[in-house]
């Protein structure tokens, strides 16, 4: 395993990133600022091998505050880099930003009608699930109410330039501790059917299933992996699936370790693989102080967020390093 800082020691904080791999070379986005939801908070870009890489650039213009990106290759080679703007999470719109030459320049932003946030999965058709869709943008919950999070897919029939909402994935409420799931990664199998795992208030990632590709989804059931209501990220060779994430269990439990599991039966079971980056053990709990203006954190022993990628050599996985870095970590398989 090989790990280099695409970017560290930044002013602020950084987090969020994903990445995007051809032959070779890496276009890694994040956002960053004073802190998450932040005035100045920006999508950051960088192109690079590994061990060297741009300068970052704001591909973001002014808009802001800016969250969660999500880099998406078309066939036609085109970049699509979805990202949020709002001041809260229950504000969010998704916008657009288009690079024909590999991301080393970016078209002016434009809005996406409809949006959320999510990993990519390409069915047998090349019709695209997920990005940009994933979570419901909720008002925060009246006093005392209980908030109430859904996860749902976007369908793009045109490889992303356009897409529409699918219903949310079934949840029963009534029994499911806590406000519920949100930010889903998706693969497919073999035999074409799409699955995902949602990250939950649970303290376990939240399994679905979907036949009629994302159209409609089976009702979410807990998976026996841990969550602790953190991004994961997965990607998928024939039955063959890697899962990038934190193997702790609880609703805001600690953001480290950070590990890669794998499963070899198309997601049924799953087996530890690879750590990446071990717990400092530095912070816990106590150190996420979530709010609809986004979490606060030092940032200490946190090293989330992953976005997992398979290379022509392996695994490629970004991800958060203390919000003061993202690095990125090339895995050979």
């Amino acid at each position: 395993m090989r790990r280099d800082f695409v970017v560290r020691d930044v002013p602020g904080q950084c987090h969020g990133s994903t990445v995007c791999e051809r032959d070779g070379s890496f276009v890694v986005a994040w956002f960053a600022g004073d802190h998450e939801g932040a005035a100045n908070s920006r999508i950051h870009l960088a192109t690079g091998t590994g061990a060297q890489w741009s300068d970052p650039v704001v591909v973001s213009g002014d808009l802001a505050p800016c969250w969660n990106p999500v880099l998406h290759r078309r066939v036609d080679g085109d970049l699509l880099l979805y990202f949020k703007v709002g001041a809260t999470i229950g504000a969010w719109r998704t916008w657009l930003v288009r690079s024909g030459d590999g991301g080393r320049t970016w078209s002016a932003p434009r809005p996406l009608v409809d949006g959320g946030e999510g990993d990519a999965a390409r069915s047998a058709s090349r019709r695209c699930g997920c990005p940009p869709g994933g979570c419901s943008p909720e008002p925060p919950p009246r006093r005392g109410e209980r908030p109430r999070w859904e996860a749902f897919v976007d369908i793009s029939d045109d490889d992303g330039l356009t897409w529409r909402r699918t219903p949310d994935v079934p949840l029963d409420h009534d029994t499911f501790p806590g406000a519920g799931i949100i930010q889903p990664t998706l693969w497919a199998t073999p035999d074409g059917t799409v699955r995902l795992l949602a990250r939950s208030t649970s303290g376990r990632l939240v399994a679905s299933t979907s036949a009629d590709e994302g159209e409609t989804w089976s009702p979410g059931v807990p998976s026996a992996v841990p969550n602790n209501n953190s991004g994961v990220s997965a990607c998928a060779d024939g039955r063959t699936v890697h899962l990038a994430h934190n193997p702790t269990t609880g609703d805001w439990a600690s953001r480290a370790p950070l590990v890669v599991s794998v499963s070899t039966d198309d997601g049924d079971t799953w087996q530890p693989w690879l750590t990446i980056e071990e717990s400092t053990g530095a912070a816990d709990r106590e150190d996420y102080r979530p709010a609809d203006s986004g979490v606060l954190t030092t940032g200490v022993n946190e090293f989330s967020y992953p976005c997992l990628v398979r290379t022509p050599d392996g695994l490629a996985v970004t991800y958060t390093w203390q919000r003061r870095g993202i690095v990125l970590a090339l895995l050979p398989t």
